[in-house]
């Protein structure tokens, strides 16, 4: 199996256009963005068949992504347990979508320093949240992915991250290699690549200058992306990567084009 590339919708554009756009770029498939505003399962829904459609023109199967701002971690359980619902939804919609796969991010607002002496009971919450999602999906034959996050590892990091891995079964790893940067710098790169290599389901690619999550053309920030490629390559990666480039979809194919000749 080698690895297939593709592109994420924009959920502030309309979800047609989006698809026709990845696909005249000639990605292997789309990430499907279930997030507010033009992405929300409302929407996903009503427009299915358009939806299907275009999905079925690509070579692989979509992926679906969810909004950042899901907050499993929440103290107020009955905000919590909202999350999970809305989370059970939205795996419903990918489902119908056609995807089997399915990411979270591991947020909360809670989860920043002023925080820190509550950030155990948080990261318990996340657990507990996560494991009736997962048990959900798993009930659908979806796949329950955790995306990494883009927080300095002097606040939270790559710890607090494994620790919700190593206690959720069957949760795999999405791992935003942009967001390790931010963390850690290469180091950070490196530490979630080989750490979680048996775990990584599915990857994002972008550029930044170590301090924000920029989503810039690769090339454009402060990435080594010809060491990026060659500790890919001794992984054995084979799955997907999506180009999460935020300047434009035809940056994001440059970028793929690049990227593709460094593998």
């Amino acid at each position: 199996m080698s690895i297939k590339f593709g592109s994420i919708t924009n959920p502030w554009v309309d979800i047609i256009e989006e698809l026709k756009l990845i696909s005249k770029l000639e990605f292997d498939y789309a990430e499907v963005g279930i997030e507010l505003p033009e992405g929300s399962p409302e929407i996903l829904l009503r427009r299915k068949k358009r939806i299907l459609k275009l999905l079925d023109s690509f070579k692989s199967e979509p992926i679906a992504h969810t909004a950042w701002w899901v907050d499993f971690g929440s103290g107020y359980d009955i905000v919590r347990k909202s999350w999970i619902e809305e989370a059970k939804n939205m795996i419903d919609v990918a489902k119908i979508l056609k995807a089997s796969k399915i990411n979270f991010h591991f947020y909360s607002i809670g989860l920043v320093e002023d925080y820190k002496p509550y950030h155990k009971e948080i990261l318990e919450n996340i657990v507990k949240s996560l494991r009736e999602v997962v048990k959900y999906a798993d009930s659908k034959k979806m796949m329950v992915m955790l995306e990494n996050s883009p927080t300095k590892r002097s606040n939270v990091g790559i710890k607090e991250y494994k620790y919700v891995l190593d206690n959720v079964p069957n949760l795999r790893v999405h791992f935003d290699i942009a967001h390790a940067f931010v963390e850690n710098g290469m180091k950070g790169i490196k530490d979630y690549m080989f750490t979680f290599k048996n775990k990584i389901e599915h990857i994002h690619i972008h550029d930044n200058h170590g301090d924000a999550d920029e989503h810039l053309s690769l090339g454009q920030g402060n990435i080594n992306f010809e060491q990026v490629a060659k500790w890919l390559k001794q992984t054995d990666y084979n799955k997907t990567i999506t180009f999460e480039v935020f300047t434009s979809k035809e940056a994001a194919k440059a970028s793929m084009m690049g990227f593709r000749k460094l593998i």
